[in-house]
């Protein structure tokens, strides 16, 4: 039996994301209909899942890729490139930074 829902997801910055979705029979790459609806929902799950976004997104660029080319060509990946809006990323812990301290200067040095 064939797996409905096949997709990937990666964080490409704090406030942008690549997802992809596998299309076959049931899920076919038109971006009109039930499949594509199917899919937007899918990228706001996952979205969510990664904690990202908190005040929504958009989605910049979509395109189909085939598995194969030719006449018996069946499938391939719908691919989505989005962004966080008003720049809500995740909130991440980092290190404050260290503050400026010059180099020591040498004994006997001149300047």
């Amino acid at each position: 039996m064939e797996r409905t829902r096949v997709e990937g997801f990666t964080a490409t910055s704090p406030t942008a994301f690549l997802y992809s979705a596998q299309t076959n029979t049931v899920m076919t790459e038109n971006d009109d209909g039930t499949s594509e609806r199917l899919r937007r929902d899918w990228i706001a799950d996952a979205v969510r899942a990664h904690g990202m976004c908190t005040e929504g997104y958009a989605i910049d660029t979509r395109r189909f890729v085939p598995f194969a080319q030719g006449r018996f060509a069946n499938g391939g990946h719908v691919l989505y490139s989005g962004r966080c809006l008003s720049g809500s990323g995740p909130v991440l812990s980092s290190p404050e930074p260290a503050p400026y301290m010059p180099p020591p200067r040498a004994h006997g040095e001149r300047g």
